[in-house]
């Protein structure tokens, strides 16, 4: 079986299962993992697929580990022990995830003599320039460096949406080399439940960062409450704002509202399976940063579940508005609120879009379709018939 090596840096923080599922679910090539250190927590990898610059996770200068991680950072050496591993399992291509990452993987890419293959997912394309210099990470700094590099070395770059490949086209990738494939959701996995939907249940499932926009949904439930006693909303998710969205939303809310911090994606699932509707109503952040698609709004929609959020970035290209969810402009609080309360008010209406929301993601979404799509890209590149 043919194999491809996915980089990461941090192997694999629990908010990109789409990483892992696309990998690990492929049935043509088998996936290995390579990375600087292991992310905090971290989804959960066969251990024999992983290798690690940075194994111990070590932050000081006087750790080899952490002097390695450096090193293969600024001057893109890779430690022996990873250039021996690499070469004995001679993939037949690298897959990269985010642009910071396939600038780093470049070394990789010429000790392999191996194509790289670049998803391009997020902030790394969508945020001002200026912004990731002046506040950024470091490998995204690293990255703006190295980008022009990048753009002329990389053979395909992969994006998922529309809204993200006319950014990655403003942002001077090379059309010929940019390849459209959203994300795919695992409908084995995430899938109805009617008979465990509680009416009035409300679900956000998102960080607990401004960009996901938790307050707007706070602020429009706050006077639905009187008029639907039975409405509570459960909130899934860690991230540096909690404490203040928890006082914020227990002001509003009061005990309608429940924090369950960072979960599973067994629990994720059951909760979506639970939910009357679902909401996490991102929104565009002054320095660019946006929804580049929105994993979690399919995920919503494979279990039946109606959604309403802002059509920010891509996500109207997941959400169908009027026929899936509601979509309302950007950081429009009452139209956000008269969406959930046509909703609560019509159980015909909720049962009508959850129909319809399955059956997006099951025609249009499918892991397994999506996947052999991947895979034939993988064929094409190879053969030379793409990139």
């Amino acid at each position: 079986m043919k194999r491809v090596l996915v980089f990461r840096d941090r192997l694999l923080p629990v908010s990109e299962t789409f990483v892992a599922n696309q990998s690990l679910g492929l049935k043509e090539y088998e996936a290995y993992f390579l990375g600087s250190r292991r992310a905090s927590p971290s989804i959960d990898i066969p251990q024999e697929r992983i290798a690690l610059i940075n194994p111990s996770n070590a932050k000081s200068l006087r750790s080899p580990d952490f002097r390695a991680e450096i090193q293969f950072k600024i001057f893109g050496k890779l430690p022996r022990r990873i250039v021996n591993w690499v070469q004995y399992l001679n993939p037949s291509l690298i897959h990269a995830h985010f642009a910071p990452d396939g600038a780093l993987a470049l070394p990789l890419a010429e000790v392999l003599k191996a194509p790289l293959i670049v998803s391009l997912l997020g902030t790394d394309i969508t945020m001002n320039e200026l912004a990731i210099f002046l506040k950024s990470w470091p490998s995204h700094r690293l990255y703006l460096l190295r980008k022009k590099q990048l753009q002329r070395k990389a053979n395909l770059f992969i994006v998922p949406s529309k809204f993200l490949l006319q950014k990655a086209l403003d942002r001077g990738y090379p059309a010929h080399k940019l390849v459209l494939l959203p994300h795919g959701v695992d409908t084995g996995f995430f899938y109805p439940s009617p008979e465990r939907v509680e009416y009035g249940r409300i679900l956000y499932v998102g960080r607990l960062v401004q960009l996901k926009g938790l307050p707007f949904l706070v602020e429009a439930l706050a006077p639905l409450v009187s008029e639907f006693p039975e409405l509570k909303l459960v909130v899934i998710g860690d991230g540096p704002k909690r404490k203040e969205y928890e006082e914020f939303s227990k002001k509003l809310l009061g005990d309608r509202v429940t924090f369950l911090g960072a979960q599973s994606k067994e629990v994720v699932r059951q909760e979506m399976q639970k939910a009357y509707l679902f909401s996490m109503p991102s929104i565009t952040m002054p320095d660019g940063e946006a929804e580049a698609f929105g994993m979690v709004y399919l995920e919503a929609q494979a279990c039946g579940v109606p959604v309403v959020a802002f059509a920010s970035g891509g996500v109207p290209e997941v959400v169908l508005n009027g026929e899936t969810g509601f979509l309302s402009p950007e950081r429009d609080v009452a139209s956000l609120r008269e969406s959930i309360r046509s909703l609560l008010r019509s159980e015909e209406l909720r049962h009508r879009l959850a129909k319809a929301a399955m059956r997006h993601a099951q025609e249009h979404f499918a892991l397994s379709k999506l996947n052999e799509k991947l895979e034939d890209l993988y064929d094409g590149m190879l053969e030379g018939r793409v990139g």
